[in-house]
């Protein structure tokens, strides 16, 4: 339980004599137990307990209770298994397809924020390291819904006031979010530049250039770029002829010749039709160059294996990896099926989670320089020196049980 404040609530003077004995006939008056701060605890919806017992390794937080199950006709209920009254409550949504159809999954998760507000909470963080819908973002014919802006608001309606996710398809997606509710965005930049580095065999900054799928990407890849300090490239659809089949193009300052490694970025891994363009291109222009591919997303719908399967025996890609923002176990598995074991591999983006949700449980930012320029092989002084609720128990019996001021 969280730390509490014992204290009397009469205060008149009309019952002193009373108080002296001990109360009226002699018995002692009960304390009234007063909770400080608002106890946080985490929720992992089904999918997501990978991610969630990652994350609350750094920050050594209760899990909730909560169960879910299906009727017969199809409906689903959902229930919180503890008391989450005036406690500061995050919920951990990963995407897993393996599990749940995603609008199962999105439903199943507005009716257990639904039963969570209505249990009291003192604030509801919904985690959503990949949002859902986020390519469906504008109206490009007429009739068409924004998908992105209402779920946003479905969830909202259901009782969250916080959203939390990771690299959105679009960063102007950040003005859907609803009224009285924040939204903060995360970058896993750093970590997928560090994973780069270590991985990407002979990595150079003179030899090794990254590539933008397109030039709606651009200003993504010209990030990694300048975080891998490497030279830049970028592949674009030109159209010799009006209303003609567009053609793909090299758009590179060197000759194929210093080139020895691509590193392809994208946002999300789908289907893969994309990537597969891209890499045929870069084969095209520079045949002696490998190919990686990196994202931050990685779905790999349909047949999206085969795909890659096709890229690593034709184009010398050596491998795709993208971050644990969607759970991968159904796509690792179709991975080493198809005889491609080792060609996916994922980023660990837990710390990153970690550390913003400690962060908005002590009210600071998540969006300052400091928070997001610490890398995955940087010390973050939040997560070091903040004590947790059942450590700051231990604690407050200590002459001064105060933790050290932090910088956040």
């Amino acid at each position: 339980p969280p730390p509490f404040l014992i204290m009397d609530t009469d205060s008149s003077s009309d019952f002193d004599d009373d108080a002296d004995n001990g109360g009226p006939g002699g018995e002692q008056a009960p304390a009234v137990r007063i909770p400080l701060g608002h106890r946080p605890v985490v929720f992992a919806l089904p999918g997501s307990d990978l991610l969630a017992s990652k994350a609350l390794s750094y920050l050594g937080w209760q899990r909730g209770l909560c169960s879910f199950s299906t009727f017969g006709n199809g409906e689903i209920t959902a229930k919180v298994e503890e008391t989450v009254t005036n406690h500061d409550v995050f919920v951990f949504f990963t995407r897993d397809d393996s599990q749940a159809e995603v609008n199962f999954a999105l439903m199943r998760l507005m009716l257990f924020v639904g039963a969570l507000r209505g249990e009291s909470p003192h604030r509801l963080t919904i985690v959503l390291p990949c949002l859902d819908y986020a390519r469906q973002d504008r109206r490009l014919a007429a009739g068409e819904g924004i998908a992105a802006k209402l779920l946003l608001r479905c969830i909202k309606t259901a009782g969250a006031d916080r959203l939390l996710t990771v690299d959105l398809h679009n960063e102007a997606e950040v003005a859907f979010t609803p009224d009285n509710t924040v939204l903060d965005e995360l970058s896993a930049q750093k970590y997928v530049a560090d994973f780069l580095r270590a991985n990407v065999p002979d990595f150079s900054v003179e030899t090794t250039f990254v590539c933008a799928t397109s030039g709606g990407g651009m200003a993504l890849t010209r990030r990694m770029a300048t975080e891998l300090g490497t030279a830049f490239m970028m592949v674009d659809r030109i159209r010799l002829k009006a209303g003609g089949k567009g053609e793909l193009k090299i758009m590179s300052s060197v000759g194929e010749e210093k080139i020895h490694s691509v590193v392809v970025v994208d946002d999300m891994f789908d289907t893969c039709g994309s990537l597969s363009e891209v890499c045929r291109a870069l084969h095209s222009f520079a045949p002696r160059a490998r190919l990686y591919a990196v994202a931050t997303h990685g779905f790999f719908s349909t047949s999206a294996h085969t795909v890659i399967a096709d890229l690593v025996r034709d184009c010398n890609l050596q491998w795709v990896a993208v971050t644990n923002s969607v759970a991968l176990s159904g796509p690792l598995e179709r991975f080493r099926v198809a005889g491609l074991e080792g060609k996916l591999k994922v980023v660990d983006i837990s710390r990153l989670l970690a550390g913003a949700l400690m962060r908005i449980y002590l009210g600071a930012s998540v969006n300052v320089p400091k928070f997001r320029e610490i890398g995955p092989g940087d010390a973050d002084p939040v997560l070091q020196n903040v004590l947790s609720p059942r450590i700051s128990l231990e604690r407050r019996h200590t002459e001064d049980p105060r933790p050290p001021p932090l910088v956040l």
